[in-house]
């Protein structure tokens, strides 16, 4: 009863100072407005945007990943606005077929891909960006996103009105999160049957990633839940008691060698509820790229 009362004098509070920060909320979205009215400069071949509305994670990263595949054939080009972002180095993991660019000016990067024979670009996380023009826009969204508050009041980080100009929305329930594979360190693939774990990630939702693990079979016997993208102290891991230390593809990509029995769970999402749509998707850029 008494942390039952603690959880609900912690939820008032926070609650409250979402509140007394509505304020801030409108101005931020006047800043959106205004950065909406920046020039837009268009390129020579077809510009296709992923990204979400709100904070953290809503997978955009393997719908980035699903929307390459399609059109594996033809020379991808994937821009970020980051520099050695953690999503980054999870795409080259799975598509060493695309050339990835990194650069705070998504124009600048989109014609250096250009020159170097790109015949598509995938703008991961752009939907806020404003400066390259996009032929299509591709939206995920989840379904607490419509009654959420922009930051910072909230997690939105614009108005859930700004789906008007995407051309695809889609929900995370849309698509199927599907393991592919567990791996150590050096690629081998081991099984999670039956075996007691640890589990540590730093991640926008860590609770989805332990009812994963638990989907394979292993009983998770120890927690470590980072802030997202928060890099992982392996000092902080080795007092964690379990025969394997299990993590995301993000948090692997961020650890410096060692030799503690670190599993990597890799994923990957396929199209499921909205299948049509997705189908609409895939030949509609099809349809841009031949003309």
């Amino acid at each position: 009863m008494h942390f039952r009362l603690l959880a609900l004098g912690q939820t008032f509070l926070e609650s409250k100072a979402a509140v007394l920060l509505v304020p801030f909320s409108w101005i931020w979205r006047f800043v959106t407005w205004i950065r909406s009215l920046s020039p837009v400069a268009r390129v020579s071949i077809p510009v296709v945007s992923i990204g979400n509305l709100s904070l953290g994670g809503t997978g955009k990263t393997p719908l980035v990943i699903l929307l390459a595949k399609q059109f594996a054939k033809k020379r991808i080009a994937i821009l970020a606005r980051g520099y050695g972002g953690d999503e980054m180095q999870v795409i080259r993991r799975h598509l060493p077929f695309a050339r990835c660019y990194e650069d705070r000016s998504r124009v600048r990067a989109a014609e250096k891909a250009i020159q170097e024979g790109a015949e598509l670009i995938l703008l991961d996380d752009g939907f806020q960006h404003r400066r390259l023009h996009r032929d299509f826009d591709l939206v995920i969204v989840r379904p607490q996103d419509f009654v959420e508050r922009v930051m910072p009041s909230g997690k939105l980080r614009e108005p859930i009105s700004a789906l008007k100009r995407a051309d695809f929305v889609f929900s995370s329930s849309d698509f199927q999160t599907i393991v592919k594979r567990v791996v150590d360190l050096k690629g081998r693939e081991v099984s999670l049957q039956n075996e007691e774990v640890a589990i540590f990630c730093g991640i926008g939702h860590p609770e989805r990633f332990k009812k994963t693990v638990e989907s394979l079979g292993a009983r998770v016997v120890f927690e470590h839940f980072l802030m997202d993208h928060e890099p992982v102290d392996l000092k902080s891991l080795k007092g964690l008691s379990a025969k394997y230390l299990v993590c995301t593809e993000k948090d692997a990509v961020k650890l410096p060698l060692t030799d503690l029995p670190i599993l990597v769970v890799e994923i990957e999402i396929i199209p499921t509820a909205n299948l049509p749509l997705w189908q609409n998707v895939v030949a509609k850029i099809t349809e841009r790229l031949n003309n």
